[in-house]
């Protein structure tokens, strides 16, 4: 394993971003592969807090060592209104899980950042440049060709996951507001510790006691959902977003195999063009953003 990640950490940047990316969206994939095999017996709201409380003690130790200034906040009202956010897009997007293929779960989740962008716009002012307006306007007509509302049955899992999209999205603009403020350990530790209570509050009304049969099922739970979490974090960390975003789009047919392997579903071509068309437009602004950031940089120096 030591000889493994030696090599690892030899590889160039932009090799290691792209396998982080990967890595990141197939844990979102066998994330869903977990909850679809044990939700027969556990609510989705009961898995959610389940998951909570594993994520929350992978975390623990390397929040015990953490600085108190580092993750010392004035501002915890918006960090309970954040996780409250996201908890509320966890539930739509783990009643989604349930409905939808795997493929369609993920191409809808591909309009996260067109969401971002609105909201960014209105609640923190910030000025969005036309561009960005148009490749968000093309984003939501791949979701739209997905969707193809009013010529197939609009279903609740499909409204679910788009709910869900919306919720991250306000999660996201919250942790941008955040960010101004409190460090990137913060924010972290506030959302594994405030995501608890939050989702045993619901959990409570649905609650099935486990046996010992569902400790792996609940245990890949927080696994799966912290490494997602960890890898995609590493991915920008290390390379460029402009070059590790083109490889999250891999989790679309690495979605339609497990799907059609495990579940024989296989997504329309519908599913190809809306995904493809998401992707390409949050593609160009992520591009786009780079260039001229890297434009400015060269411009101060």
């Amino acid at each position: 394993m030591t000889f493994v990640i030696r090599i690892f950490d030899k590889l160039p940047p932009t090799a290691r971003g792209a396998i982080w990316m990967v890595l990141g969206g197939i844990s979102l994939i066998l994330l869903a592969i977990v909850i679809r095999d044990i939700q027969d017996k556990f609510h989705v709201l009961q898995m959610i807090f389940l998951r909570s409380v594993v994520s929350f003690l992978i975390i623990l130790p390397w929040a015990l060592r953490q600085k108190r200034e580092d993750i010392r906040t004035k501002r915890l009202t918006l960090h309970i209104f954040r996780n409250t956010i996201h908890y509320l897009g966890n539930v739509g997007w783990f009643i989604g899980v349930t409905l939808v293929t795997l493929a369609d779960l993920q191409a809808l989740q591909f309009t996260v950042p067109l969401f971002t962008i609105i909201m960014v716009a209105v609640f923190l002012k910030e000025r969005v440049e036309s561009h960005r307006w148009l490749a968000t306007a093309l984003g939501f007509l791949g979701a739209l060709i997905i969707i193809r509302p009013g010529f197939v049955e609009l279903s609740t899992g499909t409204i679910a996951v788009v709910l869900s999209a919306i919720f991250y999205a306000a999660s996201q603009t919250s942790t941008k507001a955040l960010s101004d403020t409190d460090s990137p350990n913060a924010i972290l530790l506030y959302m594994s510790v405030i995501f608890v209570p939050i989702s045993a509050i619901p959990a409570i009304y649905v609650w099935v006691t486990p046996n010992w049969s569902d400790a792996l099922p609940i245990l890949l739970l927080g696994v799966f959902g912290y490494t997602a979490h960890a890898c995609i974090i590493r991915a920008f960390a290390v390379s460029d977003a402009s070059f590790v975003m083109p490889f999250d789009f891999m989790r679309l047919p690495i979605a339609a195999a497990f799907g059609f392997f495990l579940y024989m579903e296989w997504p329309d071509i519908w599913v190809w063009v809306g995904g493809a068309t998401i992707f390409a437009s949050t593609y160009y602004i992520t591009w786009r953003e780079s260039v001229l950031r890297k434009a400015s940089e060269k411009i101060s120096r």
